[in-house]
């Protein structure tokens, strides 16, 4: 089992909306001091949603994404959509598609009318790294 000590807060919602939300772009900054070689460098992201309200069968999903540029945006992770009121915590790995230069985290709403959510979205690593805002 790895452990992934390192984390930055990529999108924090702490009151209640019923809008879907974007967070601020970060540009991945590795520190090449720490003996961890940046293709060996493991991402996972931790997902807490809530949800409460809405109406004909309201859903809520966190999504981590990533650019090469700052303009074409490609998911590369995603929660397990909510379906009821209540809240989820869980990590998933980052696999398959590479991290870019980019990454942002966002909150997909659905259903008849909108839950009312809250989410906290944080990018973990076994090496260190920093997320610097450029938006």
């Amino acid at each position: 089992m790895k452990v992934f000590k390192n984390m930055a807060t990529l999108l924090a919602v702490t009151t209640a909306v019923a809008v879907n939300q974007t967070g601020n772009t970060y540009r991945i900054e590795s520190n090449a001091e720490d003996g961890v070689k940046d293709h060996e460098q493991d991402f996972q992201v931790y997902f807490y949603g809530n949800q409460s309200g809405g109406a004909s069968s309201p859903t809520s999903q966190m999504v981590l994404q990533t650019s090469p540029d700052n303009v074409n945006w490609y998911d590369v992770a995603e929660s397990t959509e909510l379906t009821a009121t209540g809240e989820k915590p869980e990590t998933k790995d980052v696999d398959g598609a590479p991290l870019l230069k980019y990454v942002r985290a966002k909150t997909v709403l659905g259903g008849g009318t909108n839950p009312n959510h809250t989410c906290e979205v944080r990018l973990v690593s076994n090496g260190s790294f920093r997320c610097k805002s450029v938006s």
